[in-house]
Order: structure tokens, then C-alpha cells, then sequence
């Protein structure tokens, strides 16, 4: 069993963002939000939801912590690209509304936002019965940010390092698998729906101390680590990963009982990095590791494959 096993395609979604990015005509679509120009000032959009890790919740009954999975979601990726969140809202839809269940719910989600310093705006709960199952619900988050200094990414070269901010579990990406393997197989289910950390604090700091060092940043969900640095890399670029790094026991547990590969795992899950920075080969990377806590792990280079010694992490 593996994740296109589970039910999901990550070459098919990438073959329907190309569709769409010709059917608009534009190569802007498809990086981690929209940026939009008015008046002298840069807005930054990005749209996401949970996924079926909604669905775990609601298996275990527990649904204060999804709130916070929604907005990471979208700030995170309006971090990408140089915004500060401003605003953020949501879209709660679900056959039947049940009260305790949507007040956990809005819970998590303000404290998503209070986390991620920006307003819960408003948003749209949709009670549909011909569409969803009873208990059945669906969550989608949109957020807007603001650009007030430089946009990401700026052009990366050859040998410039990448490192990494540690994830605080799975995140919200990769569900599906991990629903059947919970078909056969036990796992602590606190564990499993840990909210998706929020990158906010850390990432202002990075800027502010180190602007000029920084070329870009990227949010590890669908995709995993692999998928998701080559969105802010150059065509012909690519990673060698040359360090190692712990991999939380979550991950094992996914590797073991699962049919994916050692490659598979790092082209689908974070595998302990929520998000990697790109910075320049001259930075000072002692600094990094020791001041900013970051996590050291290889550096770009000229390749149309990766580079990784998957062994080393499996």
C-alpha cells in the first residue's frame, strides 16, 4: 500500500496545475499563493484545507485542534513568498450542523489566526444534507498578507544551502495512507493529529536579521520535501541533501507498514521539516544552526534528478 494506492495521484494534481496555468495563460498559477499589485502595494492570497486528516477527528471525536491545521495551511504558504498575514476565512461545510462540533471547530481556527497574527475576518458555513453524509464535514481556509519588503523567491544558485525549520508532526498532508493503514494497525492517535505548526514568528525573525541572506522559503505538504523546494528553484536546479537529520517516529511507523519507498516517503511527507529556507552559500552556518536553531541540509545544484542517499534516513 502506498499513497496512489491510498486513493491519491501527486503527478496527476501536477499535470492539472500545468492545465490550468494554459487555460490562463500564465506561469504565475501554481506556487504557494497569488500576488496581486494595487496602488503601490503587493497582496499575497493562498487557499488550502486539511485534507482527509478531517476525517480522524472525526473518528476520534476530537475537533479543537483542526482549527489550527486550517489557517497554518494557508499562512504558511503566504510566508513563502515574503507576506505577513493580514486576514483570514473560512468555509465550513457539513450535511447536518452541530453545534459543539462547529464551536470546537471556530475555537481552532481563532486560534489559528492568534497564532498566526492576523484576523479571523468572517467566512461561509454551508449546511448541505444531499451532499454530505451524516457526521461528514469539509473545511477550506483562504488568507490574505501583505508584502511590505522583498518578494520570494529571489534567483538561487549553484551551492546555495537549504535548511530547515522542524515540523511538529505530519502536519495535514498524507491522510489518506494513514487511514488505511489504521485499517490493520494501531498508532497513537494524539500523535497523529498533532496541528500543523505555525511559521509566522520564526520566519519574521529570519527576515528581519537575515533579509539579505535569504532567497526563498517553502512550505513542506503535498509534495514532500523533494516536490516542494524545486517550486522556488531555477529550470535545471535541484537539491543534494548532504546532512542527516532525525526523522520523528511517525514517519517510521508510515515507512513499516506501508509499501512506499525510502524515495516515496520524501516525495510525500515532511519527514520532520515543516519548512526549508534557502540562503546564500556565504552565510555564516554556524550562526544558523547555533543562534537560529535551524536545521542544516544540503545545498542546490545543477541536476535534473535529486540527490539523496535515502538509506541514511530509512
Amino acid at each position: 500500500m502506498n499513497y496512489k494506492d491510498a486513493g491519491v495521484n501527486i503527478q496527476r494534481g501536477d499535470e492539472f496545475v500545468n492545465k490550468i496555468q494554459q487555460i490562463c495563460g500564465t506561469k504565475f498559477i501554481g506556487g504557494f499563493g497569488g500576488i496581486y499589485e494595487y496602488n503601490g502595494m503587493k497582496f499575497i492570497a493562498a487557499t488550502d484545507g486539511v485534507g482527509t486528516k478531517l476525517e480522524l477527528c472525526r473518528k476520534i471525536d476530537q475537533y479543537d485542534t483542526i482549527g489550527i491545521d486550517l489557517v497554518a495551511m494557508c499562512v504558511n504558504d503566504i510566508l513563502c513568498h515574503g507576506g505577513k498575514p493580514l486576514f483570514f476565512l473560512d468555509y465550513y461545510a457539513m450535511g447536518e450542523l452541530k453545534l459543539d462540533i462547529a464551536e470546537q471547530i471556530i475555537k481552532g481556527i481563532h486560534e489559528g489566526c492568534n497564532q498566526a497574527g492576523c484576523t479571523l475576518l468572517g467566512g461561509e458555513t454551508a449546511e448541505m444534507p444531499l451532499v454530505y453524509e451524516e457526521g461528514k464535514f469539509d473545511l477550506a481556509g483562504f488568507s490574505v498578507g501583505i508584502i511590505e519588503q522583498d518578494t520570494y523567491p529571489k534567483k538561487v544558485n549553484k551551492g546555495d544551502l537549504i535548511f530547515g525549520i522542524p515540523s511538529s508532526g505530519i502536519h495535514s498532508n498524507g491522510y489518506s495512507l494513514i487511514h488505511k493503514l489504521l485499517e490493520t494497525d494501531e498508532y497513537n492517535s494524539k500523535e497523529l493529529i498533532k496541528p500543523t505548526k505555525i511559521y509566522v514568528n520564526e520566519i519574521e525573525k529570519l527576515k528581519l536579521e537575515l533579509n539579505e541572506s535569504i532567497k526563498g522559503f517553502a512550505h513542506i505538504t503535498g509534495g514532500g520535501i523533494v516536490g516542494n523546494i524545486k517550486r522556488i528553484l531555477g529550470d535545471g536546479q535541484n537539491i543534494k541533501i548532504t546532512e542527516e537529520w532525525k526523522i520523528p517516529n511517525v514517519f517510521h511507523w508510515i515507512y513499516k507498514k506501508s509499501d512506499m519507498t525510502k524515495k516515496e516517503m520524501f516525495h510525500t511527507y515532511n519527514c520532520g521539516i515543516g519548512m526549508a529556507i534557502i540562503v546564500d552559500k556565504n552565510v555564516n552556518r554556524s550562526k544558523l544552526i547555533g543562534e537560529y536553531q535551524l536545521i542544516p541540509m544540503g545545498k542546490i545544484i545543477e541536476s535534473e534528478k535529486e540527490v539523496i542517499d535515502y538509506d541514511k534516513f530509512f
